[in-house]
Parts: C-alpha cells; sequence; structure tokens
C-alpha cells in the first residue's frame, strides 16, 4: 500500500520553483469550488458597460486606457510574454494566475499598477473573474483570479499580424485561436492535473484540452484519415510517456445528465479503443473523479457509478486478445492521489489507477476482484510496443516547441525547423544570397557562425 507524504517530499522536476504544486493552492481542496459555487466573468468591455451604467468601480490595478494598453500589449519587451499568455490560454482555456505563472514561467504577472495582466485585459485579450469576490475587502490576492481568452478582437488579431509564422505555429499549434469550451472548474481542475504531471512523473509532454481532440488523438494525429461519423469532442488534456503512449485523461465532477448519459460517453470512449489498435495510436484513457464537494455525491458513490459505467462497456466492447479495452481505460479519484491540500500519494509519479481487468471483470463491480491496480506510467504495468516508434514519439520534439506547454517539458532539442516552411511559401529552397558575397550564416571575424533570430526558432 502506498504511503501518503507532503508536496514538497515528492522528487520535482522544479523543486526550487516560487510556484511549485507545493505553493499553489490546491483547487479540489481550497473550496474554490463548492457545491453550486460559481464566479462572474468580466470582459474589459462588460466592466465599462458597468461602469456607465455607475454600478461598478474597477480597483486601481485594473484601471487603464485603452490606448495604453494596446501600447503595451504590442510593445516588443512584452512579445514573449504575451505569447505564452495567449498560448497557455488557447490550449488549456481556462486557469488562475496562479497556474499560468507556473506553466509559463512568467513572474509578477499580476503584479503593480500598471500589470500585463490589466494591459491584456483592457486591450480586450482576456477575461478575468474573482471568487468569493463579495467577501473581500481592501487589498486582494491577484493570484487566485481566474483568466480566460476572449472572442478574438482588434488587438489580438494586430498582435497576431505581427507574428512570424514560427511564432504563430509556437502559440496555436497551427489551429486558429479561439475561446471555446469554457467550463471553469473542468479546465482548472485539468491545468493542475497537467502541471502536477509535468513536475512530479517522468512523461515526455502535456498537452492541453485543445490538442486532446478524439480526431488528433486516434486520426489525423497519428497520421488516419478521419472517418466522416462517429468520432467528435475530445479529453482534457494528454499526457505522453517517453515511449509515446498516450493518456487521454478526462475529468469528471459527477455522471452528468444521468448514469445513462455518462455510460454512452464511457462507450464512446471504448468503442474509439475497440476500432484504433494500441499498436498504431498508443491511445489510453483515464477517469480522474473529483466531485464537488458538499454535493449531493461523495467521492465513493461518483467513484462506484464511474466504475460500473466502465466495467459495463468493457463488457460489451472487450477488443480482442491481445489488446483487450480493459487493459486501456482507467480510473482514478483526486481524493485518492492527493488526500489532502498538501499531500500526494508516494507513488504519484508513476500514477496509480485501478482497471477493469481482474480475474472476475464480468462480475460484481464493488468486487475487489473486478478491478486491479496498476501504474499507467510505469511501462512494466502498462506495456507499449508501437508499430512504428519514431511516429509516435514524434510529439515529444514537436510539442517542446509550443508555448502553452508546461515550461519544464519545453527542454528538448529535437525540435522541426519550420523556418523552411516560410521558405518554401515564397517558392524558395534557401536564403537567397548575392553571388560573391560572404555567407549570411558564416562566422564573422572572431565571432562564431550566425544562428537564426529567435523569432524564427521554433
Amino acid at each position: 500500500m502506498s504511503s501518503v507524504v507532503p508536496l514538497p517530499q515528492l522528487p520535482s522536476r522544479t523543486p526550487v520553483h516560487a510556484l511549485r504544486t507545493a505553493k499553489r493552492a490546491d483547487p479540489y481542496w481550497s473550496s474554490m469550488w463548492r457545491s453550486g459555487s460559481t464566479g462572474d466573468w468580466y470582459s474589459a468591455q462588460n466592466y465599462r458597460e458597468l461602469r456607465e451604467a455607475e454600478f461598478v468601480k474597477a480597483p486601481q490595478w485594473l484601471r487603464m486606457s485603452e490606448d495604453e494598453a494596446r501600447r503595451r500589449v504590442l510593445l516588443p519587451r512584452n512579445r514573449e510574454q504575451v505569447l505564452r499568455v495567449i498560448a497557455a490560454l488557447d490550449q488549456w482555456r481556462t486557469m488562475t494566475v496562479q497556474q499560468l505563472q507556473a506553466l509559463t514561467d512568467i513572474t509578477g504577472f499580476a503584479a503593480g499598477d500598471c500589470s500585463l495582466l490589466s494591459a491584456m485585459w483592457n486591450a480586450g485579450m482576456v477575461e478575468i473573474c474573482e471568487l468569493g469576490a463579495a467577501f473581500q475587502s481592501g487589498i486582494r490576492n491577484r493570484e487566485g483570479v481566474l483568466l480566460r481568452p476572449t472572442r478574438p478582437g482588434a488587438v489580438l488579431r494586430e498582435f497576431e499580424e505581427s507574428l512570424t509564422y514560427v511564432e504563430w505555429v509556437s502559440a496555436t499549434a497551427g489551429i486558429p485561436f479561439d475561446a471555446d469550451r469554457q467550463f471553469a472548474r473542468h479546465n482548472i481542475l485539468a491545468t493542475e492535473f497537467g502541471l502536477r504531471i509535468a513536475e512530479f512523473s517522468p512523461a515526455a509532454m502535456v498537452l492541453g484540452e485543445k490538442l486532446s481532440s478524439m480526431d488528433l488523438l486516434a486520426y489525423s494525429g497519428v497520421g488516419v484519415p478521419l472517418p466522416s461519423s462517429g468520432v467528435h469532442g475530445g479529453s482534457d488534456l494528454t499526457i505522453v510517456r517517453e515511449d509515446g503512449l498516450r493518456i487521454a485523461v478526462e475529468m469528471t465532477a459527477s455522471l452528468a445528465g444521468g448514469p445513462a448519459a455518462f455510460y454512452n460517453k464511457v462507450e464512446r470512449l471504448v468503442t474509439l479503443l475497440g476500432r484504433r489498435p494500441l499498436a498504431e495510436t498508443g491511445l489510453c484513457f483515464l477517469i480522474v473523479i473529483a466531485p464537488r464537494r458538499g454535493g449531493s455525491a461523495s467521492d465513493a458513490d461518483t467513484l462506484r457509478s464511474v466504475k460500473r459505467a466502465v466495467q459495463r462497456a468493457v463488457d460489451t466492447l472487450p477488443g480482442t486478445a491481445t489488446d483487450p479495452t480493459a487493459a486501456r481505460i482507467a480510473v482514478t479519484s483526486w481524493a485518492d492521489l492527493f488526500p489532502s491540500g498538501h499531500e500526494a500519494r508516494s507513488d504519484f509519479w508513476k500514477l496509480p489507477v485501478e482497471r477493469p481487468a481482474g480475474r472476475d471483470y464480468r462480475g460484481d463491480p464493488n468486487d475487489d476482484k473486478v478491478w486491479s491496480r496498476g501504474y499507467l506510467m510505469d511501462p512494466a504495468s502498462t506495456p507499449f510496443t508501437p508499430a512504428n516508434p519514431d511516429y509516435m514519439k514524434a510529439v515529444i520534439g514537436n510539442g517542446a516547441g509550443l508555448r502553452g506547454v508546461p515550461h519544464m517539458l519545453r527542454q528538448s532539442a529535437v525540435r522541426p525547423q519550420l523556418n523552411d516552411v516560410s521558405l518554401r511559401r515564397m517558392g524558395l529552397k534557401r536564403i537567397p544570397q548575392i553571388e560573391g558575397t560572404k555567407s549570411l550564416t558564416g562566422a564573422r571575424g572572431v565571432t562564431g557562425a550566425r544562428s537564426l533570430p529567435p523569432r524564427l526558432v521554433y
């Protein structure tokens, strides 16, 4: 049986980072989201309209003119930070200021009376939400402010037009900016889970909700045409192991729509596993249960219902003897992995789960013999032999160039040379040079060979 340890005792990729997991608020245990709790979202335009009606008055740190906000957002010295912010929010949809700074490695995003947050909000690039604002007075802790992208507007389009092709891909992964799929509690828990996996586990890459569509996970993302029907939706994040195994994570607060609707969702996941072999996709699913605290259903009740739906689905769609669906769908709970806001299981780095792959998997769902314990991050417990190893691992190097993935996973030197794409679009095979002149990239005197400017490096 695994022991429980304080978060600082888990081996960490970022042991001294100011906003490592041990220094952040746990969104599950902090009562940020209780039963019935909601928050009001405001764009700068919403605020201005309410201000004209004399209903609201912004705090000093959010007061900035639209012209000044636009100027600050477009300043060259702020370019990298703005790129990281819009990339993170575009990929993960919703996060706290704390989470944003931890993921992007930005400091002081909301600090001072002229913060970058204030500039981006007043420029119409982000929306904000303060939970519990009715109970706050005086100086507020800005790290708990929630952020999400606004619908693309004039300033974002102006900023986007200034980007090189390489910068644009690093922020969007080649999928245009949008502001869809806003489910605040869901997204914030997914962001936190992704950050903890990136910090504590041996994951090679962690991708957000925008890059976790079923199409990318099972079809076009692995080189197979998307069927005309039967494939839709996506997961909340994707964890990629060193060997290319993909773990698509589904955060579940409740059986939304009732047991029948939830079963239909699970059945779709299991059907996809049956259609697409593990060797070709590397795809597994993990359902993480995180019920609203104070709600009508306890963790145990929700866990039992989820297990029953998963067991029924794999019984109906068992897969093959060499590729059983029961081995590729697993269940765990936030409370099991993190028993309190300051603790975690000592074996969290291996990602402990339960799968309906026990000896009596067709038996009583409450019987321990139906469910087997295992580890998704441990190749010995969850083996994977890809049909094309290099193809399955390509996402690791490709993802390392994305500004929206956790910063500690952007260290890979194996990245595509996207500047070549710009040359090809102009009909060129290489950078043109006047005959008889010195090489544009050659050394000059005692200096070394010239390299591409950062704006052209993915």
